[in-house]
Order: C-alpha cells, then sequence, then structure tokens
C-alpha cells in the first residue's frame, strides 16, 4: 500500500534535488587505510539503476574491506534501492546471522549512526556485513522506513533521494569482534566523508 501511494505522489508531485554527491571528495589514501577503485559488469549497473555509485577496496596493515555506496536521485517505480535481504540469495550467500547495532559514530543529522550487522556465508568464505539507508530525513536501517521516509518527503514536497551504504570484510571462524574492531576503524576513518560525499 505505502508503495502505491509513493508511485503516485512521485508521479504528480516529484521534487528534484538541488545538490548532487560528490564521490570524489572520499579519499582513496586516509591514516593507514589505501584504497583502489573496482567497477562492476555493465549488466550490474542495469540491473542497479543507481545514478551515482563508489565501489572500492581499502587496506590497512590490519586488514580489508570493501565500501560500496549508490545513490538513487528518486525513488521512482523501477529504481528504488535494492535490498541486500533479498539479492544475497540470488547470488549465493545465505546469511548466518543479523542484528541492528548501534556506533559511536554520528550521522548527518547529528544522531548516533545506527545499522544493519549480518554475518554471510557462501561454499568459500564467510565475511561481515554492514549496511544502512541515508535519505534527507536520516539514517534508516530498514526497507519497511525506507518506504515510510518516501511517502513522508513526498508529502512534504522534499526530494525522495536516497543512498545505500554497504561495507564487507573477511570473517575468519570465531574472529567476528576482530572483524567488528576493523570496521569500526575505518567507519571512524571514513563515514564523515561518505556523509560530506552524499550532502544530504
Amino acid at each position: 500500500m505505502l508503495t502505491g501511494i509513493a508511485v503516485n505522489l512521485l508521479r504528480y508531485s516529484e521534487v528534484k534535488p538541488q545538490t548532487h554527491p560528490d564521490f570524489s571528495s572520499v579519499p582513496l589514501r586516509l591514516g593507514s587505510w589505501q584504497g583502489q577503485d573496482l567497477y562492476f559488469s555493465e549488466k550490474t549497473y542495469e540491473v542497479l539503476k543507481a545514478d551515482q555509485s563508489l565501489l572500492r577496496n581499502f587496506e590497512s596493515p590490519n586488514g580489508r574491506v570493501w565500501l560500496f555506496v549508490a545513490y538513487f536521485g528518486s525513488q521512482k517505480y523501477g529504481s528504488q534501492i535494492h535490498s541486500p535481504k533479498h539479492c544475497l540469495p540470488g547470488s549465493g550467500w545465505k546469511i548466518i546471522s543479523k542484528d541492528k547495532t548501534t556506533t559511536d559514530m554520528i550521522n548527518q543529522k547529528g544522531n548516533k549512526l545506527q545499522i544493519n550487522r549480518f554475518v554471510i556465508s557462501n561454499e568459500t568464505s564467510q565475511q561481515l556485513m554492514l549496511y544502512w539507508f541515508v535519505t534527507r530525513s536520516g539514517t534508516i536501517t530498514n526497507e519497511f522506513g525506507l518506504k515510510l521516509d518516501l511517502v513522508l518527503n513526498s508529502l512534504k514536497r522534499k526530494p525522495t533521494d536516497a543512498a545505500f551504504v554497504r561495507i564487507n570484510l573477511p570473517l575468519e571462524p570465531g574472529r567476528e569482534e576482530e572483524s567488528w574492531e576493523i570496521a569500526t576503524d575505518f567507519m571512524n576513518s571514513f563515514v564523515p566523508y561518505i556523509n560530506r560525499a552524499l550532502g544530504f
């Protein structure tokens, strides 16, 4: 029902964002972290339907992290953000565990950043996956909240642009806490730059 309301609102009252992300402002090198730009296949970008995206591999003496940020200028029908809960099984990954956690980092609205924390696995490896959504209203961790935010921003005549932020890193059996510390170090360094690059 929310999706139907949002589609009608966007069809007749969509407000375009006045600013757009500048992912080039996210540094490739910061502290002990060294980054490299990566790219999906053209087919993947066609399915993703993001207006802008950033995919990078970062390494430090302590570990490796993959960062993915996708920006959608409008959540009109056909370009909504894809939920990892739906995409993971189709790409061969199983969700082993999932929870939400509140970090000490601050989001663009001055509140503590809440994120999703998943442990995922395929036939050869396990990963720790962290993700969250960012809109003009703040940070959101679930898909229903994202749809509700879309409707509310449409009613308020605000842009309905949004972003998806995902961080993956290798996870050795029994070493989840160590991986979490590496992820926390990365987020402490890069989340402020990601927030500024998105410009919400």
